[in-house]
């Protein structure tokens, strides 16, 4: 641990050195937001506070056929615009099928459907984390170009992602394979958890410099414990890490995001997950991830401290809390809510007016590992 820590401190100075990206970083806008797919998040009073303008939620490619589903996740979506949040949708296999692609008719009909239902929605993301062995893209960069291709000519507008892929060992091959197929991508979604871990910068400057366009950090974090499940078969087994590891990722993480210009979101995973580890042990994994910024009891961690100042606040002046009998982080000193995009409305609706916050990339177009 202490080793990854002084690695982790060496390479934040390292990128401290990197003037001329930094500087030209600075006069750019570095959004910072939040993955989860939690719609008690919006209303929790320290995310109000921080002033994120972002959120990322991960959904099947086959949402609108899910009616159960859809539900919560449309809750999800009016909590965020209600909030002011701008949501970036993130397409993913289905779970009922999840070594299947769909066709490109199906998967066209789904999407036009779900942009029906949420026309104010203008950020999108064809495939959660392309190039991971669980996904059926990973084999088939081809199939995965075609869903940005087909995505980039329904919403002209909109910013799309043209891959979205995790910093792992076939990460560049696979990139360069999709980029033969996709027609003319400058947008790109990366997780650099592999970076992170590692106190590096090395796979994430060799994206950079295989992608052309903007590049979003779609989902990275600082992970305080995680089930692992090994794909030999072998039985899975957790692993933790104290909160102030995470916090010292998240560091790494704001200086990361300065190694070029091109990086001008960040979509931190996750906010706060509502039980324990011990819970997760005794429950045999059903919950296999925590990285998130509060704790289960609605305390905040470490991290949450990294990311308050690299939003330019102090985060001994967070709003006090508390949580409540149904398990949700409440106030205990209400602030005024900020305004929102428009008003509340049911899917279908179209809102008096939108308006889409961060960086809007040039040509517009999980799990977790």
């Amino acid at each position: 641990m202490a080793l990854l820590a002084g690695a982790i401190a060496l390479q934040t100075t390292a990128f401290a050195r990197t003037k001329t990206d930094t500087r030209a970083h600075a006069a750019s806008q570095l959004a910072i937001g939040i993955s989860d797919n939690h719609p008690t998040t919006f209303t929790d009073p320290r995310f109000r506070w921080l002033g994120m303008s972002v959120a990322r939620l991960v959904v099947p490619w086959d949402i609108v056929k899910r009616r159960t589903e859809l539900g919560w996740e449309s809750a999800w979506l009016q909590a965020a615009r209600a909030a002011g949040v701008s949501p970036l949708i993130v397409f993913d296999k289905d779970p009922s099928h999840p070594r299947s692609l769909p066709s490109l008719a199906a998967y066209n009909k789904s999407v036009k459907a779900f942009m029906a239902l949420f026309p104010w929605v203008h950020d999108y993301s064809p495939w959660n984390e392309e190039n991971h062995y669980l996904e059926p893209t990973s084999s088939d960069p081809q199939r995965a170009a075609q869903y940005f291709n087909l995505f980039a000519k329904l919403c002209a507008s909109c910013n799309v992602t043209a891959a979205d892929v995790l910093d792992i060992g076939n990460m560049a091959g696979w990139t360069r394979r999709f980029l033969h197929y996709a027609h003319r991508p400058r947008l790109w979604g990366l997780h650099n958890y592999t970076d992170l871990s590692a106190g590096s910068h090395a796979r994430t400057s060799q994206f950079l410099s295989i992608v052309p366009g903007t590049v979003w950090f779609t989902e990275t974090g600082g992970v305080v414990w995680r089930y692992e499940h090994p794909n030999s078969g072998r039985r899975g087994y957790f692993i933790v890490h104290s909160e102030g590891y995470a916090a010292e990722v998240a560091g790494h993480l704001i200086a990361l995001a300065h190694v070029s210009s091109r990086v001008t979101r960040i979509y931190y995973y996750q906010w706060r997950v509502p039980n324990t580890v011990a819970w997760a042990r005794a429950h045999h994994a059903r919950l296999s991830w925590d990285s998130g910024l509060i704790r289960p009891d609605c305390s905040l961690r470490p991290g949450f401290s990294v990311i308050a100042r690299a939003m330019g606040h102090n985060p001994s002046h967070a709003p006090r809390y508390k949580r409540d009998r149904g398990g949700n982080c409440i106030s205990l000193t209400p602030t005024p809510p900020r305004a929102p995009t428009g008003t509340t409305s049911t899917p279908g609706s179209t809102p008096p007016s939108t308006t889409t916050s961060g960086t809007t990339a040039a040509g517009g177009g999980s799990a977790a590992p």
